[in-house]
């Protein structure tokens, strides 16, 4: 009876919704704005005063479009930028008016912080012009840096790249103006083309206003779970040329980056050590769009600690991948389905990096790593090797085994902006088989609007075969994204025998279906921007037998967002779960099998970000297996200054079953001092009373000088039945040097 109606759904949607998805391109390619760079013979003075001869002499360019609150419309403020180069570095000048200077917003300096909530200037480069990559900087009036990789259009983003460039940004009586130097070195280009993909970016933060040099129709943008948003001028095919770059001189760029470390570890166990150690990191452009990057002894103890979570699943938990070396160009391994909203974890990842150098929360050596990345021709090639060192008890026993690991990643472009693929992924691991895994995409975008994508893929566990007969996954998926209307939907398979060795599998053994419709009318009125309702359905069942796991039914149909960026919605949700063995959801709390029926509810609120004092929350209730539960998480944000920034977030779950009660809370504290773009202090306190842990990470980053740091990290935790009642579990202290040498 399901599947009738479904089918039928999916037609009576299919022939109302046609029209719109085969709907030509929004923007023709013929309209895309056009700069002219400028030849200079002497380097730009990167001062912020826009002084140099070069500014006079070069081509300044505006005309800004609004994307928001009022598309098509031109921006409220003027906006105009120039751009000059050398051999050497690529120099951006951007004069960035404004009728009432004291009304900017800019209270990050941190490298990388959420600058989208400030008052902000984006350059997105597509160095290849291939309509689909592209290197993205951000700045705001203090200086503060942003960058990533865009892959795709925004398939991924890697906010975790961090460029050599320079930036020097001041406020002026008309508003405020950014100078920025961006050495070749730092860019992969083909210097025989004259002709790079550029657009510019202003946001105007009191107005939430998002505007354009090349214009971004509303519905062109792709989901950013990092920034919690959508970011249109990740869709790289529409955006502007950048003319005129003759003489470029491309680096084949080999940079060698050692490292010393120094700390002291204190273990209520082991008692006190006193540790030292070094190693190196070296990039090599091969060619010049080729690179490959070696790592010897790495060593990640600058890294910021995982957040805590406690799991209320049978399923299992997904922590995101924090380590550099393994954040740098990882959209170029992205394979399988992706979440659509931010609050969704990964459902499955035939490659996932935390595989590598972690087990079961143990640290271990990373001994050494080679990952080459780049393109030839219209080919996008990716291949990551590593190898860690076994790990051994107290007692000397082999906790993990010496493991060596392989990736390759392979796509092809086709047309304008498809593309197809394939992966493999390799682990050996001493005294075992070598598991492998094989698969297959295709990624198909007709339209600026619409997207089709599909993948298949089979593990081979290193046993008979007649032990993993049923070892494959396969999905299909789509994506269309109108001006007011989205429409997704996916299908995901994963056979029972399917191990990913060096991936991540949220469940096991699953058919999976999971459409859903949202739609967002522009009110722009009394207040509100928009009009927000969304219709969910997921369903797992069992591919072994059919027999149904999970499945939600979700209706939201109240949600408004603000004209000042405010936003608040609320739905209700049917559930189903069923139990095949019991579940020991708390310590001595089981729930028993069966099939269990729930109503509830979920909403959300959350102010505009943009604001000194900023709240959000999203808050889960109602019936729960053979009770009822209550979860909240909020969070409290204080911007109190550009060099101060405080927050709080607070998780609260009250579970009620017939098996017994239970309710836990988990804070998170951060404190984060700027004292200037480049010098930065982070401060972590975490306590989780479902498991008494109590954490307390510090964390001090200098960059002295472009692509070198000094970092002094200060980890303690404890055992804690109460904040004021703690057992110390241990303390560690480091701190690591490392110096950027380029050629």
């Amino acid at each position: 009876m399901l599947s009738v109606w479904w089918q039928r759904a999916v037609l009576s949607v299919s022939t109302l919704l046609l029209p719109a998805f085969l709907a030509p391109s929004p923007v023709a390619a013929q309209d895309r704005p056009s700069l002219a760079a400028l030849r200079i013979d002497q380097a730009v003075r990167v001062d912020g005063e826009l002084t140099d001869s070069a500014w006079s002499a070069a081509e300044w360019t505006g005309g800004f479009t609004q994307r928001d609150p009022s598309p098509g419309a031109p921006s409220t403020e003027t906006t105009e930028f120039a751009v000059a180069y050398t051999p050497d570095t690529l120099f951006v000048a951007v004069r960035a008016n404004d009728r009432e200077p004291e009304r900017i917003v800019a209270k990050e300096m941190e490298r990388d912080s959420d600058l989208f909530q400030d008052d902000s200037i984006l350059l997105m480069l597509d160095t290849f012009h291939d309509l689909r990559n592209g290197y993205v900087l951000v700045t705001n009036p203090n200086g503060a840096r942003g960058d990533a990789l865009v892959t795709d259009e925004g398939r991924d983003v890697n906010w975790a790249w961090d460029g050599v460039w320079r930036v020097s940004a001041r406020r002026t009586a008309a508003g405020w103006v950014a100078e920025i130097a961006i050495p070749v070195s730092t860019l992969r280009f083909d210097p025989r083309a004259e002709l790079w993909g550029l657009n510019v970016q202003r946001v105007i933060r009191r107005r939430n206003e998002e505007t354009h040099w090349a214009a971004m129709p509303l519905e062109a943008s792709a989901e950013d779970l990092n920034q919690q948003g959508k970011i249109a001028v990740y869709r790289v095919s529409l955006a502007g040329d950048l003319t005129g770059l003759r003489g470029l001189r491309p680096s084949r760029q080999f940079d060698v980056k050692p490292y010393v470390i120094g700390g002291r570890t204190d273990d209520p166990a082991l008692g006190s050590s006193d540790d030292s150690d070094g190693g190196i990191d070296l990039k090599w452009g091969l060619t010049r769009s080729m690179v490959l990057d070696l790592t010897w002894n790495t060593d990640f103890a600058e890294t910021e600690v995982d957040d805590q979570q406690v799991n209320l699943t049978r399923f299992s938990l997904f922590f995101p991948e924090k380590r550099d070396f393994f954040l740098e160009n990882a959209g170029v391994f992205d394979f399988g389905p992706r979440p659509k909203v931010p609050w969704e974890s990964a459902l499955m990842r035939p490659f996932f990096s935390r595989r590598i150098g972690l087990d079961q929360g143990r640290t271990v050596p990373l001994e050494l790593g080679a990952r080459l990345t780049g393109r030839a021709g219209g080919w996008n090639v990716g291949a990551l090797g590593a190898r860690t060192e076994a790990l051994h008890g107290e007692a000397g026993e082999m906790l993990v085994p010496g493991t060596t690991y392989g990736v390759t990643r392979v796509t092809r472009n086709i047309g304008d902006r498809s593309t197809v693929g394939g992966i493999f992924t390799e682990r050996s691991r001493e005294g075992f088989e070598s598991e492998r895994l094989y698969g297959l995409d295709v990624d198909f975008k007709p339209t600026q609007r619409l997207e089709f994508s599909g993948f298949w893929a089979v593990s081979d566990r290193g046993v008979p075969d007649s032990e993993q007969e049923a070892n494959e996954s396969r999905g299909a998926g789509f994506i269309y994204q109108g001006p007011e209307l989205s429409l997704t939907g996916d299908y995901v398979e994963v056979q029972p025998d399917y191990e990913p060795a060096v991936g991540f599998l949220q469940r096991r053994d699953f058919r999976m279906v999971n459409p859903r419709l949202e739609w967002r009318p522009r009110i722009e009125r009394a207040g509100l921007l928009s009009w927000w309702s969304d219709l969910s359905y997921e369903r797992f069942e069992r591919s072994s037998d059919g027999r149904l796991e999970s499945q939600t039914v979700g209706v939201s149909p109240l949600g408004v967002q603000t004209l000042s960026g405010e936003f608040l919605w609320g739905g209700v949700r049917r559930t189903k779960e069923q139990l095949f063995a019991p579940f020991e959801i708390s310590p001595g709390i089981v729930v028993q099998p069966g099939l269990y029926e729930n109503d509830g509810f979920a909403g959300g609120f959350s102010t505009s970000g943009r604001r000194a004092v900023w709240f959000d929350n999203i808050t889960f209730g109602g019936g729960f297996f053979d009770g009822n539960w209550l979860r909240t998480n909020s969070g409290l944000t204080f911007r109190l200054s550009r060099f101060l920034r405080v927050s709080t977030q607070w998780t609260y779950a009250d579970v009620k079953l017939q098996a017994g009660a239970f309710s836990f809370d988990q804070f998170r504290q951060r404190i984060d001092v700027s004292f200037s773009p480049n010098i930065r202090l982070n401060l972590l306190a975490q306590y989780n009373t479902s498991d008494e842990l109590l954490g307390v990470n510090a964390r001090f980053h200098w960059i002295y000088r472009p692509g070198s740091d000094l970092f002094i990290v200060y980890n303690e935790n404890w055992t804690a039945e109460t904040i004021s009642r703690r057992e110390p579990l241990g303390r560690q202290l480091i701190v690591k040097l490392n110096y950027l040498l380029q050629r």
